[in-house]
């Protein structure tokens, strides 16, 4: 009975011109481009809940504030457009 559980068993590439046995080479899942849209896309979803964020009402008083605009309309869209761009960055081809 033969045991079929090892599918995905890799090794090291080694590089035969650099004369180090031991160098390993990295594969990069996502190219530069995707990386920058990721890293833009995650600065936009900061901002966008940094956005929403503040002082809330208390019991003694009401702040109006948590219903301007910056919060209910400006910040979500920054954090949709934000999750959007990951999308699109996982998906971009290298």
């Amino acid at each position: 009975m033969s045991n079929k559980t090892d599918y995905h068993r890799t090794s090291p590439v080694v590089d035969p011109t650099s004369g180090n046995s031991n160098k390993t080479e990295c594969h990069d899942f996502f190219g530069k481009r995707g990386r920058a849209i990721i890293i833009v896309a995650c600065v936009l979803i900061a901002i966008g809940y940094f956005l929403m964020s503040g002082q809330g009402n208390t019991l003694e008083a009401f702040n109006p504030d948590i219903f301007s605009t910056t919060r209910i309309v400006v910040a979500p869209i920054l954090c949709l457009a934000g999750y959007l761009l990951v999308i699109v960055g996982i998906l971009q081809k290298k």
